[in-house]
């Protein structure tokens, strides 16, 4: 039997070609395949078909610069390909083939964190400026969420902060991953501490693959099976984690951890903008000034008024003019002294009785500073409120279970949002399940609220809050509401 004939065009090196890991085919200037390997082969019939055409057309052109190479680009289906074309003789060319479509992806999925990222950090004042704290927090995790959800097809995550004093990983926003118990920390410690302890403590991102078998997996989102953490980083320094869960299994990629790092880059850089109070401390300097200038106008009036009376020689104007000058120096004091002040308690009626929607009504405040808490406390108990006071949040919960327990559960809980041992947020947590008819009131400064509890607050269906430095009479308004007062 005879030996069977060559292939029409057998390339020496085919061997070579074979394990190359792109396809690869020479095609004649009829636009016929004369040769493919195997990998090349594999492609489907449109992608034959767009291979060919790109070669038969760079043949044509080779005809005028037989030493020139010729890279394409194009589509096929859902996959991406290149495309480099070289002459092979007169009147055929060699190309080959490589699926790009991960390294597409991933570019476009790197461009699309980058559009996404620079949306994060335009913060325009004239957007930021008339807004509260609550609702700048609110907007920027709303963008964190929208991208969170489309890069990683809306698998539960948080975003914890590093309290640089006690290195504590405090939440600050949180999308199906269950919290901590109240009570309960985790910290920037390489033991101990979960996996985000860990991220947090190198700087280096884990992709948890099996929860079930992970012994640094503290448990977040039931039923998780596998986690991405990575590091949130300022300049190589390390001010938080972000953390996304999957009830499946290995559900996390390399190309996953890459963009995750990317985009949490771009977080750090915006949570700190929002730390500084860039806007913030340029609007406080004209808050403060409008607040001065509302103080002064009673006292300015009295001045005037006691001034003309020693004039014109009345009794009793040297004593007017003492009490004016003290009603001076008490309200610069308050309106200068920052958010830990109450002001305008001069102002409230001298004769006023007892509130009938505040009268006989259970209220604790919490708030580590004592001039604030008993301030309020003492016109709780002017307007007939039955009031104790404590000074941080353990203390403050515990009071909450000890008189419901005894039987007189609290009807009103006010608490500062920063406290040394809880924030705001785990006081409102933690009051409303043990007595969820209590109602509740949350006070803040104008600054940075570092665990976003107004927004989490907010997003469980708390509305009240109080910003300070507050009047009086505002604060009787908000307690009145509280209990049923119209608005």
């Amino acid at each position: 039997m005879a030996e069977s004939a060559p292939h029409p065009y057998r390339h020496d090196s085919g061997d070579f070609f074979e394990n190359v890991g792109a396809g690869v085919g020479v095609v004649d200037h009829a636009g016929e395949v004369v040769w493919m390997s195997s990998r090349l082969a594999e492609h489907s019939p449109e992608t034959l078909r767009i291979f060919t055409e790109l070669c038969s057309e760079a043949i044509v052109q080779f005809k005028s610069s037989p030493t020139m190479h010729m890279r394409k680009r194009f589509a096929s289906g859902k996959n991406f390909f290149e495309l480099m074309i070289s002459p092979a003789s007169d009147r055929r060319a060699t190309g080959i083939l490589f699926d790009v479509t991960n390294r597409t992806r991933l570019s476009e999925r790197l461009e699309a964190i980058d559009l996404a990222g620079a949306d994060l950090l335009d913060l325009d004042a004239q957007i930021v400026n008339p807004l509260n704290v609550a609702e700048r927090l609110a907007l920027l995790e709303g963008k964190i969420a929208n991208t969170m959800r489309a890069q990683f097809a809306d698998q539960p995550f948080e975003v914890r902060l590093r309290n640089r004093k006690t290195e504590q990983l405090e939440l600050v926003i949180g999308h199906g991953i269950d919290p901590l118990r109240i009570g309960e920390s985790i910290f920037a410690r390489g033991t101990g501490n979960g996996i985000s302890g860990l991220v947090a403590s190198t700087g280096e991102s884990y992709i948890g693959r099996n929860l079930d078998a992970d012994p640094l997996y503290i448990p977040g989102l039931p039923g998780a099976r596998s986690s991405l953490t990575v590091p949130l980083l300022l300049r190589d320094r390390v001010i938080g984690v972000v953390n996304v869960e999957s009830i499946q299994a290995d559900a996390f990629s390399d190309e996953d951890r890459m963009a995750l790092e990317t985009y949490g880059r771009y977080q750090a850089m915006a949570l700190n903008i929002l730390d500084m109070l860039i806007v913030e401390r340029s609007t406080t300097s004209g808050r403060v000034s409008l607040t001065l200038r509302e103080e002064m106008i009673v006292p300015q009036q009295r001045l005037r008024d006691a001034t003309r009376d020693l004039a014109a020689g009345k009794l009793g104007a040297y004593e007017n003019l003492e009490a004016a000058l003290e009603t001076l120096g008490a309200r610069i004091r308050g309106a200068t002294s920052g958010p830990q002040s109450v002001l305008g308690i001069d102002r409230l009626p001298r004769d006023r009785s007892v509130d009938p929607y505040i009268k006989g009504k259970r209220i604790l405040v919490a708030d580590d500073d004592a001039n604030v808490r008993e301030t309020i406390q003492g016109l709780l108990q002017e307007a007939g409120g039955i009031v104790e006071n404590r000074a941080d949040g353990g203390a403050t919960l515990e009071l909450v279970r000890r008189a419901k327990d005894e039987g007189r559960p609290f009807e009103l809980v006010i608490s500062d949002v920063r406290m040394p041992d809880r924030n705001g947020y785990e006081v409102f947590r933690g009051t409303r399940e043990c007595t969820p008819n209590c109602a509740f009131l949350m006070m803040t400064g104008f600054g940075y609220d570092p665990n976003h509890s107004i927004v989490r607050s907010t997003q469980d269906g708390l509305n009240n809050f109080l910003f300070k430095p507050f009047q009086a009479s505002v604060l009787l308004e908000e307690v009145r509401k509280a209990f049923g007062a119209p608005e």
